[in-house]
């Protein structure tokens, strides 16, 4: 059996397998030693007094001690973790994943090689500090409020021009938050906040994809691609540029996956 733990910049996820089978996945708010070691003892528990390898991966794993733990432990890079659990989830070899954590990294997977391609600092952490600066919210309330919304506080290609442009459509996004009032509702800073974060990040993974000809096979990974509006929006800005998006069952793991299964 293996544990394989993601520390993130904002959270920590876990993932228990048995060979090649995921028997039990874990997500805790928070990076912190407490947030690694609830995650931890979960996955242990779950083990059933079964020996099993450790392996962390993400950016909190070089903060973390044999000591801390209790026991030794691998540490593999990210940028392999993520495309190892991109294999995994898509079932290729060859998959350019999109790893939505607290920022948004590229990583194209051919013939099981992993190369960083590039990313955006849009992400999680982008989502929580907004949520808190425009809101006085979490990101969770965020999402709970954006339900309610419509997108008003965005200005459509159509409001600019009149029409669609090219293969842009009129009801294309022009300009994110481009037509505020002066006392908005809440449910639409929210809904417009996630619509911004999932067209930039849909816009960039696709022209990346697309550098290294894998527009047409994008895997959206990360616990923000499980938002409703942010998946949605990804997966249909990267179609409307003329690639293929999709999000799959335990996204939210991706990385932790390829720490297990790849070391």
């Amino acid at each position: 059996m293996i544990v394989g733990i993601d520390i993130g910049g904002t959270n920590t996820h876990g993932v228990l397998f048995d060979r090649k089978k995921l028997v039990a996945g874990i997500s805790v708010k928070g990076n912190e030693l407490k947030h690694v070691r609830k995650c931890h003892d979960y996955l242990v528990r779950k083990a059933n007094g079964k020996k099993y390898r450790l392996v962390f991966t993400g950016g909190g794993s070089r903060k973390v001690t044999r000591k801390d733990i209790g026991e030794p432990f691998a540490i593999m890079s990210e940028i392999k973790a993520i495309g190892k659990g991109g294999m995994f989830l898509s079932g290729k070899k060859n998959i350019f994943t999109v790893s939505i954590g607290t920022g948004t990294a590229f990583v194209s997977v051919k013939n099981s090689r992993s190369v960083h391609v590039g990313g955006t600092g849009m992400g999680g952490g982008t989502l929580q500090g907004l949520s808190q600066l425009l809101l006085s919210s979490s990101i969770t309330q965020t999402e709970k409020m954006s339900k309610k919304g419509y997108g008003r506080l965005d200005l459509t290609v159509k409001d600019i021009v009149g029409s669609g442009v090219g293969r842009i459509p009129g009801d294309a996004t022009a300009s994110n938050f481009g037509s505020v009032g002066r006392k908005p509702p809440k449910s639409e800073i929210a809904h417009s906040l996630l619509k911004m974060a999932g067209e930039t990040i849909g816009v960039m993974a696709y022209f990346a994809a697309k550098s290294v000809s894998q527009e047409k096979n994008i895997l959206v990974c990360g616990r923000v691609a499980m938002n409703g509006i942010v998946k949605k929006t990804v997966t249909e800005t990267v179609k409307l540029m003329g690639g293929m998006a999709t999000v799959p069952k335990n996204a939210e793991y991706c990385a932790a996956i390829g720490a297990a299964l790849g070391s």
